[in-house]
């Protein structure tokens, strides 16, 4: 699946969501951020596991109410960086995280609400042109505060566990780039992003 999609579907679901919620609460937050950790493996004659260059990401977060301190949650992110393989010519590298789970707020009509979350989904790698898709899931904490009736900040951490898996990613000139040998990826991000919230 396409970045575009992806987000494509992100928007869609964005825009139903608001055009029924009358009641419940509804946060929208675009954000910027910050994403680090990760490592892919090179795969020929020897495998050799190679880190993940950090760098920003950007993305949005949907939130849906379903009680005072409860909400639904869709998070989308995306991050260009690089695969440095020493003396070899880097990978340039698009990861996509796709996620939905729940937060629970511990100051939901305070000026300052501390959260914490869990969430389950998809991350997506593409190096030239090729991609794959896997399982994932994140744990996330922060802060929101709100400033007007619409408007706030949002200040969020997140954990990322990404499957690996046996087949490569993408393969040219004898040398394919996969997943390191273990069952995981972790990667971290830390973000900050504009609230628009309405409805609640």
């Amino acid at each position: 699946m396409r970045k575009s999609t992806l987000l494509g579907c992100l928007i869609m679901f964005t825009v139903a969501t608001v055009a029924s919620a009358q009641a419940p609460r509804v946060e929208i937050t675009p954000f910027v951020g910050y994403q680090f950790g990760g490592e892919l493996a090179e795969i020929g004659d020897e495998t050799t596991n190679y880190k993940l260059d950090q760098g920003t990401t950007w993305g949005l977060m949907l939130d849906v109410g379903v009680t005072d301190l409860y909400q639904v949650e869709l998070y989308y992110s995306s991050q260009g960086t690089d695969l440095n393989r020493g003396t070899e010519p880097s990978l340039g590298v698009n990861i996509d995280h796709i996620q939905i789970g729940a937060i629970h707020q511990y100051g939901p009509r305070n000026p300052i609400n501390p959260y914490i979350g869990i969430t389950l989904g998809a991350s997506r790698f593409e190096i030239d042109g090729d991609s794959d898709t896997r399982f994932s899931g994140g744990i996330s904490g922060g802060i929101k505060m709100i400033v007007s009736d619409h408007l706030g900040f949002r200040f969020d951490g997140r954990i990322f566990g990404i499957s690996t898996g046996s087949e490569p990613i993408t393969c040219s000139d004898e040398v394919c780039i996969g997943y390191p040998d273990t069952s995981i990826i972790w990667q971290y991000t830390v973000n900050a992003g504009v609230i628009i919230h309405f409805g609640g």
